[in-house]
């Protein structure tokens, strides 16, 4: 399979599914409030195919002059990329008016009352927001968790808040603000903490004792590099699916392979792993790799793009605290996740205003997100998921944000109208939309065309 067909694979799974879940909130709430909605699209742009009770199964458009009554067209368009719900006397992006000049009637979103108007606006991000809910939850009632016992530091990666605030291999960690540390879990979760200040961070160093200090600006400014938090903890890195015809491939190495160095340096996390190869672009590196009971040396030509054409796959081999979780904890766990998530995509954005974090490493838009899903997708069922989980998340995020065009800004008409006690007219609704589509299309050529200078010219 070509490198760029999984990434696209992956990104349409992740978009249909989350339009889906979105697009279902929005309809199941217009139902429940007596609306009707004539169209329930996945995908954008003309109709590819699809399904209602007066046609059956067709190919293509819908004759023009087509009545469906109470029922729905369940369709699949052509562009892979946003679906929607037209719902019946409501102006959306669609830029239809013609019911204004018909009298109103009882199933159309413009005769229903305020709150159930804002009700179905908001369905979409709701189900966004129990999906991933559900997705956490989920994971654990199955998987549990697994921490490590350990707060040992096995690797810093160069030119990261870690390695500013000078911590080293070998540091063990003993309390992050004041508060005990154990496992990994607990040093992940306390760093990332996304609030403003310093995490003032107690390590044993051999024999001594030393206080590191890093800025929440500084994590969260990693976080939005793809840094991470610029540490790791002692990891066996293994290789998993080779790709045909790859430098790896070349180099005969193979699908199981534990890597114990590289270039004389042993390897302890993926990061560091990734890190090695991306500096050797163009040249070649010395693997030293286990495979069953024997050691070998392997020389690997990385290729111009950074690349070896291997996924990479990392275990924690020492001793683990496993914990499983019951139907109300995980729940629990699972709203703490979302909540977390959207405090770091809040911060991250504040953080873009404020000038601290570029807003090329804290925008992705759909080249990011496909080469994001690719790589959960190679890692396995549970990363896959966990990444639509905090994809639903930001998805809900930018849907609830006031401005025209989003579900935000058709509830903020919906507010306006509550105050002044009567309907915009349907002109001013028309404007409105034309200038939030005009502005989310700008915004999101700009994102395109970041991402695309991210690729081709960093």
């Amino acid at each position: 399979m070509p490198p760029i067909i999984l990434p696209i694979i992956a990104f349409i799974i992740v978009i249909g599914v989350l339009v889906f879940v979105h697009e279902m909130g929005h309809f199941l709430a217009a139902r429940m409030t007596g609306m009707r909605a004539d169209i329930f699209s996945i995908g954008m742009g003309p109709r590819l195919m699809g399904w209602n009770r007066k046609t059956g199964f067709t190919l293509g458009k819908l004759p023009e002059d087509i009545d469906l009554g109470p029922d729905t067209d369940y369709r699949l368009c052509w562009l892979p990329i946003g679906g929607y719900v037209r719902i019946l006397g409501m102006i959306d992006e669609s830029f239809d008016t013609e019911f204004a000049k018909k009298p109103v009637q009882p199933y159309e979103f413009r005769s229903k009352k305020n709150w159930q108007k804002a009700f179905v606006l908001s369905a979409g991000v709701i189900m966004n927001i129990l999906f991933a809910v559900c997705v956490f939850a989920g994971l654990l009632l199955v998987n549990g968790t697994d921490l490590p016992r350990s707060t040992t530091v096995a690797w810093v990666e160069p030119n990261t808040a870690a390695h500013r605030a000078n911590l080293t291999a070998g540091d063990s960690i003993e309390s992050i603000d004041g508060i005990a540390v154990d496992n990994w879990g607990g040093v992940v979760d306390a760093l990332a903490r996304t609030t403003s200040g310093t995490r003032v961070i107690q390590v044993r160093r051999g024999t001594e004792h030393y206080v590191a200090r890093i800025t929440s600006d500084d994590i969260v400014k990693g976080l939005a590099d793809q840094q991470g938090l610029g540490i790791d903890i002692a990891m066996s890195l293994v290789f998993g699916a080779i790709s045909p015809g790859s430098p790896a491939s070349r180099a005969n190495v193979e699908a199981g392979d534990t890597v114990i160095a590289a270039d004389g340096q042993p390897i302890h996390s993926v990061r560091q792993f990734q890190t090695i190869v991306r500096s050797n672009a163009g040249k070649s590196i010395v693997l030293a790799l286990k495979r069953q009971d024997s050691i070998l040396s392997s020389q690997v030509s990385v290729g111009p793009d950074s690349t070896i054409g291997v996924a990479l796959g990392a275990a924690y081999i020492g001793p683990i605290d496993h914990k499983d979780y019951n139907l109300f904890e995980a729940t629990g766990q699972g709203m703490k996740s979302v909540l977390g998530t959207v405090d770091l995509i809040w911060s991250t954005l504040k953080r873009v205003f404020r000038g601290v974090v570029a807003p090329d490493k804290a925008l992705g838009g759909p080249l990011t997100i496909a080469m994001q899903a690719g790589q959960s997708f190679s890692a396995g069922a549970v990363p896959f998921l966990s990444f639509m989980a905090l994809i639903s998340v930001s998805l809900a995020f930018m849907n609830v944000l006031p401005l025209p065009g989003l579900d935000g800004g058709h509830l903020l008409i919906v507010a306006i109208e509550s105050v002044l006690r009567r309907e915009l007219s349907t002109k001013v609704k028309i404007r409105i939309q034309q200038v939030g589509v005009f502005l989310l299309l700008t915004l999101m050529a700009g994102i395109l065309v970041m991402e695309l200078r991210k690729i081709f010219f960093s």
